[in-house]
């Protein structure tokens, strides 16, 4: 028994909605597989999309016309879905080949070249033309199949097309919101496989049960269908051009909503697949109007008005773009900033989205299910004309997103690009409305109106969107009340620089600050350089592995931002070249603008700017360098969580000199503990001697490499004065040496162990990076743990300022050094610089500075220290009573303690010859609690550098024997064991006792000590990593 037609019907529809479901899996997975060696830049976003919009123009094409002599077009489909799955399957294996074929190939080639621009666009084809060309080949087969007549072609192809875009829809948002998060790429695309594997054999088995080939499918056209209608050759033409022409506008669209919205929003992943969701809702919506509006008479004028309402509706609609970033800010000010509120902020986003282009978009649907009725002429004709319908579209998509992306978007700006889509659609509105009245001789005026359009267009919307939408409102805390208030905040931008790239938007932003004119640089409404807080960190990106390698020659700088890294790195006298690899070419003139900061590096001869994706520009160059120094933006951003990666950090590796140095900027700011150390584990896989800098109050600079460095401090002290080095630095308040080393927070035998064991890596393949940026910068989190880790806070650190201070102590010049550039930016941190202001006044007691800077700090000063002080006249006292009452006295003894760690660093040992008498007398008076007095000796004495006492009093305090060491309770101290066997435990490590230390940390382990004090925790991490090493 043949199953019933309406069955039939679902079955299919059903189908293709799996296989559309599959084709934005592969959209979105393969878009980021082929930015792996082709890149991000904007050429290369275009090569991909050409390849994937091109094989889909020849499959509508092609199988458009095998369809119609096909006696079992549902079969064929079948084979089609199958084949698309078998491929998916093989895709790994077949990228891997592409890959390397094109790395080989490229490296012939010059970066940013023609060549090199051409070899993208052909290996694009190369890798996804087969898929792609059976996946529009899906289209019309199906078309076929299921169409029994004229009068029902219309809602078939609107039935197709609606189901096969609410697929898409649904792909996206399981491949972005789902499967790559949670799977990773190669997962991701073996999923897409089972979905057309699954349609393939559904269709194929139906096929089977339906005895396909035979005449009819039992039922008749249904009633209510339209009346066949007849369209003139003309008419047909001009309908086929207007089809072509929509192609075109709507990836017009697509990729000004994208920049817009991303100005608007944010530029994020989630939110480019909400837009993209957004978009295709609506298309599959426009496609279901045509579907149910079964009594539409005249298919050519709904054409028209369709293209006349979607261009009355974007022209209205631009009036009000310029308030999406207030709506926006508005409605996510109503969320507490926490992690499970991120969806609906996702919700949020949606929902902007949904206004800016829920209309337009239907009314894009709306065009080719009617496009496809009209140039359907018979039945038997039915795949070849809707697939060369389907073709016509899609070839317009590929000249659309050539012609907007590399040519309208960084010519005409965001608005005029707007401009162009809209004039475009009303053209194919009119000219089919008016069809048959307008002569010929009127036909030549056609273009003034677009172009006319355009330049009104820029004279209404330029002014206010330039500001509006680089101001990057969404990232504000504190947003404008009213839209009065923003309006006026608006119109307060200082705008020096503006330009609409091929890939971003890119400005220059001036504002007053304490009557001194200070000016940023925002890509995508991001602040990515400046001229203020973060001076610093691109100056210090630069200096630091310099001057660590100061016989540094070729030098790679990914990211141009100000120029301000670039001219530090230049100002050393070894330097023969300074490569820098910028994505966005828009940048480079906008840093010239920086060039009073950034000495004009870019009219150095030294200097050589390349405009290329880092990932691919490292894959294709044979240069090998002594430093790379990458200073990407937030990996929250779109794209840029790919520079943070492993496979990243791999390539540079590859690029190094064996003895190379790795720079990486990492923002603190916007981010979690989690992220932070997602960053620092992945960079440490592949430079495990990593050190930790923090040269600005938002930022963190790890320097990496592949073996243990030796730096020469004399070599480093000669750099460090030399004239041109020297004056840079100072024009951030590093005027000494010594202000220098204290930016190392954790020295390279350290900074690898920061993140915990179980902290995933970032990888190409498996991205997990972006996800969790992305909420952590929703949460509006600032990563606190790494100040755990601080070693200026021990008095016996393994930094280089450890080492330094060693042999060469600190002078008055030092100290006002320090204060200078406390004052300007904050660091030493707060608690860090009051220490070393009271080692200051310990040797320099005539001195009123210190206590004037000890002013800056005075918010500081602990309830402890402040109950210590309270207590000291009174000392006797409590020792006297102790013996019958030794809690007054403990409760000192805790005073004393919290102000001896709080005021210890690497710069100060607290005098503690009153701490060590009470917690002697504590130890007689107080039994109880002997073994956290014990332990507190022990890490005075390690302080001290007493380590033979320390061991001593550690194991007497730690011993489990209760007859001998009394109860086993740390109550009234809880941290008091863990500091001091992370102090045993590193003491061990460096004289080379690894075994030993190894049992004391299984020791801790084994009675629950770690795992609650993070340096403990670290140090046990090392040594397991170096004994499991050394086990080898």
């Amino acid at each position: 028994m043949k199953p019933n037609a309406r069955l039939v019907f679902a079955v299919v529809l059903f189908c293709f909605f799996v296989s559309g479901m599959a084709g934005l899996v592969y959209q979105s997975v393969w878009a980021r597989y082929l930015a792996l060696f082709l890149g991000h830049t904007s050429y290369a976003v275009v090569a991909v999309l050409v390849a994937f919009m091109g094989g889909l123009a020849l499959g509508n094409a092609w199988f458009g016309v095998k369809a119609d002599s096909s006696p079992k077009p549902l079969a064929l489909y079948g084979w089609l879905e199958i084949g698309i799955g078998v491929y998916a399957l093989a895709f790994p294996t077949y990228y891997t080949f592409c890959h390397e074929a094109f790395v080989g190939l490229a490296r012939h080639g010059q970066p940013g070249s023609s060549g090199l621009l051409a070899l993208k666009f052909v290996f694009s084809f190369l890798t996804i033309l087969c898929p792609t060309v059976l996946m529009g080949a899906t289209f019309p087969v199906l078309t076929r199949f299921i169409t029994r007549a004229l009068s029902e072609l219309r809602e078939r192809v609107a039935a197709l097309y609606c189901i096969n875009s609410a697929g898409a829809v649904a792909g996206c948002l399981v491949a972005d919101f789902w499967w790559v998060p949670t799977m990773g790429l190669e997962m991701t695309v073996f999923g897409g496989a089972i979905l057309n594997l699954a349609a393939g054999w559904m269709a194929l088995y139906l096929s089977r049960r339906l005895e396909e080939g035979a005449p009819a499918l039992a039922e008749n056209p249904p009633p209510g269908s339209s009346s066949d209608e007849q369209f003139t050759g003309g008419e047909l033409r001009l309908a086929i051009l207007g089809i072509g022409l929509s192609g075109f506008v709507a990836m017009l669209y697509e990729v000004a909503w994208t920049r817009l919205l991303a100005l608007a929003l944010g530029s994020s992943t989630h939110a480019f697949s909400l837009m993209l969701v957004t978009f295709i809702t609506g298309i599959a919506v426009g496609a279901w109007i045509i579907y149910l509006w079964k009594n539409l008479r005249k298919t050519l004028e709904a054409f028209a008005w369709a293209e006349l309402a979607l261009a009355g509706t974007l022209f209205v609609s631009m009036f009000f773009y310029e308030y999406l970033p207030y709506w926006f800010v508005k409605l996510a000010g109503l969320l507490a900033r926490k992690p499970e509120a991120y969806p609906v902020y996702k919700l949020f986003q949606a929902l902007i989205c949904c206004g800016v282009m829920f209309v337009p978009t239907v009314c894009l649907g709306m065009t080719l299910p009617l496009v496809s009725r009209i140039a359907t002429a018979e039945l038997a004709r039915t795949g070849r004309s809707v697939g060369k319908v389907f073709a016509v579209n899609t070839i317009g998509t590929v000249v659309g997103t050539v012609v907007t992306g590399l040519w309208l978007m960084p010519t005409l700006g965001l608005a005029r690009t707007f401009a162009v889509g809209f004039s475009l659609n009303a053209l194919i509105g009119l000219a089919i409305l008016g069809r048959n009245r307008i002569r010929r001789r009127w036909l030549i005026l056609a273009p003034v109106f677009p172009v006319g359009m355009v330049w009104l267009t820029g004279l209404i919307f330029n002014p206010v969107w330039n500001s509006a939408f680089s101001f990057g409102l969404w990232r504000n805390p504190d947003p404008p009340t009213s839209v009065a208030a923003y309006r006026k905040m608006v119109a307060a931008e200082d705008l020096r620089f503006h330009r609409d790239g091929a890939g971003s938007t890119v400005t220059v932003v001036v504002q007053k600050v304490g009557g001194k004119e200070q000016m940023g640089l925002k890509v995508n409404g991001k602040a990515d350089a400046g001229t203020q807080t973060d001076v610093p960190t691109q100056r210090l990106v630069g200096h630091i592995p310099m001057l660590l390698r100061p016989e540094s020659q070729r030098i790679l700088v990914v990211g141009l931002g100000s120029g301000m890294t670039c001219s530090a790195v230049a100002r050393h006298p070894t330097i023969q070249r300074v490569d820098v690899v910028e994505i966005s070419p828009e940048v480079v003139p906008a840093a010239r603008i920086f060039a009073a900061y950034n000495d004009g590096v870019l009219d150095n001869p030294r200097l050589r700017v390349r405009i290329e994706d880092a990932k691919s520009f490292l894959k294709i160059t044979d240069e090998r360098y002594d430093v790379i120094i990458s200073e990407p933006s937030n990996p929250w951003m779109a794209g840029v969580a790919g520079v943070f990666s492993l496979e990243y950090y791999q390539s540079c590796r590859d690029r190094l000199q064996a003895d190379g140095l790795m720079a990486q900027w990492v923002q603190l700011y916007e981010t979690s503990d989690q992220t932070l150390n997602m960053v620092i584990s992945t960079f440490a896989a592949v430079f495990p001697y990593t050190s930790i800098w923090h040269p600005a109050p938002g930022d963190l600079i790890l320097i990496g490499s592949t073996q243990p460095r030796k730096v020469d401090l004399e070599a480093l002290e000669k750099r460090f004065a030399h004239p041109s080095v020297k004056e840079d630095l100072e024009r951030t308040e590093i005027a000494r040496l010594p202000v220098l080393l204290a930016r190392e927070l954790v020295s390279q035998q350290n900074g690898s162990f920061l993140p915990p064991t179980e902290t995933a890596l970032h990888s190409d393949f498996y991205p997990a990076l972006e996800y969790v940026a992305q909420q952590a910068f929703f949460v509006r989190q600032a990563t606190q743990q790494w100040r755990q880790y601080d070693e200026n806070f021990s008095t016996r650190p393994t930094t280089l300022l450890g080492r330094y201070l060693e042999r060469h102590p600190l002078t008055e010049a030092d100290f006002m050094a320090f204060g200078r550039f406390f004052m300007e930016y904050g660091l030493p941190e707060a608690d860090l610089f009051r220490s070393l202001v009271l080692r200051w006044q310990r040797e320099q007691p005539e001195s009123t500075l210190p206590m004037e800077l000890m002013t800056q700090t005075s918010d500081l000063v602990l309830t402890a220290e402040v109950e210590a002080l309270r207590l000291a006249p009174m000392a006797e006292v409590l020792f006297a009573k102790a013996e019958k009452d030794p809690e007054p006295l403990r409760k000192y003894e805790s005073h004393l303690m919290q102000m001896y760690r709080s005021q210890r660093s690497i710069f100060f040992l607290p005098p503690s010859d009153r701490l060590q008498r009470v917690l002697e007398r504590l130890i007689q008076t107080n039994p109880s609690n002997r073994r956290v007095y014990m332990l507190h000796q022990a890490e005075l004495a390690w302080d001290r550098g007493e380590d033979a006492v320390c061991f001593q009093l550690a194991e007497s305090a730690l011993d489990p024997d209760v007859a001998r060491g009394g109860p086993v309770t740390f109550s009234i101290d809880p941290k008091a064991p863990r500091v001091v066997l992370a102090r045993m435990a590193e003491t061990l490590w460096r004289s080379g006792k690894l075994q030993e230390a190894r049992r004391l940390c299984q020791d801790a382990q084994a009675n629950r000590y770690t795992g609650r004090h993070p340096v403990l925790d670290l140090t046990c991490r090392k040594i397991e990593a170096y004994a499991t090493s050394a086990d080898r």
